[in-house]
This record gives structure tokens, C-alpha cells and sequence, in this order.
């Protein structure tokens, strides 16, 4: 992004800002977003108009170089319950699917509903969720509360970053590092029980950072197109080093992980292009309903094996 792109970003977050004046009030407890129940954190740079159908987000101070700031989904939307464990799954689109696209009945929520509640951080159904690690940096702080900027109590929150992350530089491998260990850090600070999902394969060609097809999926785009093959490179190779990394981050903090890479190679192979469970063909990166329930299973398994020894 270029220096004049973001001094127009910036005008327009403030004209943006001036515009919802009249449905935007701060508090004690932060920004309240018109008349609804959400509330952005008071250090924040205020509410704005959502997309994807939801009513609100929230600007906040970005660390991402070049950017000032990054547009945050807001938290969990439902009080916690009283009577049943409280779990919060942070993650991307793929956690958004095993959130609530698999069949009815079938879904991380429903496999444990009889003990808990589970909800997910960001509430954002259809979009890429808490999206790369310096974005969940950005965003956390509002990812772990309420929607109403209420500090919630955690029994297990389960998280992951990955897919979101595809450049293959050493400079971005060690970045995703740095990041997604504060990221763990900033967690084990709430008193919840954690846990980390390893990302989930990623078939198709990249190129600078993003996959090349299929195209409308919410990945990463590349940063240059078919026929620069000298920068070709296979994004699943990138998903391997960056859950060897998670694995590292995770084991050294006592964090256990749950398999999701191979969960879906168990069903597809080690490598593939097309597969049962894929949502599009060529394989992308989404799944099939089917896909997500056999994702969901080893999920509530390992949601249920650390609750009972909380």
C-alpha cells in the first residue's frame, strides 16, 4: 500500500467517523454502535457500518506497517451461560464452516452442547474470520470479549492462524512466529484452558503470498499471475511449515493441538486436487458439509477431553 492510499484511508476513516457521530456514543465502557448491543473498546477509533449482513465493526490501531488502522469483527454476541462451560473458537473461515456450515446437528456446537456453549471469536459467518496473525493481534482484545465490550470468562478457548499467512519468504515464516507466539501469550493471560487447530491443507499453486485458483474463496490473492512462474511455489508446503511453527509455539507453552491437517489428508490423501469433501474442484481450502462434520469430530473430542479436567 502507498504512501497516497494510506492518507486517503485515513480521510476516510475520520469522515467516515464524523458521519456516525449522530448513531455512535461513547461511554464509560467504550463506543456504543447506534442502538444495537454492540460496543466498541474505548481506545478504539470507533464503530463502522458492517458488511457480510452484520450491523457493526470496529476500527482499532493496526501494527500491520502501512496500515493505521484494521477493521475488527466484533465479539461473541450471546451472554455467557451460567449453567454450562463457555468455549470460544478463534479462527478463519475453515473454523467459521465447523462453526455452523456442517449438517445440522453436526457442528463443533452441537457436538458438546450438553456441556458447554461454545461461540466463536469473531462472530463474522461467511467471511475469512480473524483472518492472519498480525490482524488477530490487531483484533484480539475484541475477540476474547463480548460484543457489548464485556469481559467474558473463558473456560477453553481453541484458536487458530494459518491460512491467512501463505507467503513463503523467510521473513514472513518468522514473522508468523513472532506473531502467532504473542497471539498464544496474549491468550494464556485470560485463565482460560487453550488449545491450537492445526491449519488445514492448502492444494492449489501459489504465487507472492496467495493462491492462484480458485479464484472467490478468501484467500490471500497473489501478488502476480499465471504465466510469472519463476515465483511459483506450493502453498501446502507453506501450510507444513507454518503448523511445524504452531507446533513448536504450542508445545512450549504446554498448549496442546488437535490435527486438522491430518484429519483432512486421512480423507483425501497427502496430496490432491480433487477430494470428496472439497467445497469447489480443483480442492481449495473450504469443504463440503461433510467435510466439516468429519472436522468437527476430532474438534468436540478434544474440547470435551479438556473440560473434564477443568
Amino acid at each position: 500500500m502507498n504512501m497516497k492510499t494510506v492518507e486517503l484511508h485515513s480521510i476516510f476513516v475520520l469522515l467516515f467517523h464524523v458521519i456516525l457521530l449522530d448513531t455512535a456514543t461513547a461511554g464509560g465502557g467504550g463506543i456504543q454502535c447506534g442502538s444495537s448491543n454492540v460496543t466498541c473498546p474505548p481506545n478504539s477509533l470507533g464503530c463502522v457500518g458492517a458488511s457480510l449482513g452484520l450491523r457493526w465493526e470496529c476500527n482499532m490501531s493496526s501494527g500491520w506497517e502501512g496500515h493505521p488502522y484494521t477493521t475488527c469483527y466484533t465479539g461473541a454476541p450471546h451472554p455467557l451461560s451460567s449453567n454450562k462451560k463457555n468455549v470460544l473458537i478463534i479462527g478463519d473461515s475453515v473454523s467459521n464452516g465447523y462453526f455452523m456450515e456442517g449438517t445440522p446437528g453436526h457442528n463443533v456446537p452441537d457436538l458438546v452442547a450438553d456441556i458447554a456453549v461454545t461461540q466463536h471469536g469473531p462472530w463474522s459467518p461467511g467471511s475469512g474470520g480473524a483472518g492472519s496473525t498480525i490482524h488477530g493481534l490487531d483484533c484480539l482484545d475484541i475477540y476474547v470479549k463480548l460484543c457489548n465490550n464485556q469481559p467474558a470468562k473463558w473456560d477453553l478457548i481453541a484458536f487458530n492462524f494459518g491460512l491467512h499467512n501463505l507467503d513463503n519468504t523467510t521473513a514472513a515464516l518468522d514473522q508468523y512466529g513472532t506473531q502467532l507466539a504473542a497471539i498464544a501469550d496474549r491468550l494464556q493471560t485470560t485463565g482460560a484452558k487453550l488449545q491450537y487447530h492445526l491449519t488445514t491443507p492448502m492444494m492449489p499453486t501459489c504465487c507472492l503470498g496467495g493462491p492462484l485458483t480458485p479464484a472467490g474463496e478468501g484467500a490471500p490473492r497473489p501478488q502476480c499471475g499465471k504465466n510469472d512462474t519463476q515465483n511459483f511455489y506450493a502453498c501446502d508446503g507453506v501450510v507444513q511449515v507454518l503448523n511445524q511453527k504452531a507446533r513448536d509455539i504450542m508445545a512450549a507453552r504446554g498448549i496442546p493441538v488437535v490435527d486438522l491437517y491430518s484429519t483432512v489428508t486421512g480423507i483425501c490423501g497427502s496430496t490432491y486436487s480433487t477430494c470428496t469433501i472439497c467445497r469447489k474442484t480443483p480442492c481449495s481450502f473450504h469443504y463440503t458439509a461433510a467435510g466439516y462434520d468429519a472436522i468437527s469430530q476430532p474438534i468436540a473430542n478434544a474440547i470435551r477431553a479438556t473440560l473434564r479436567t477443568s
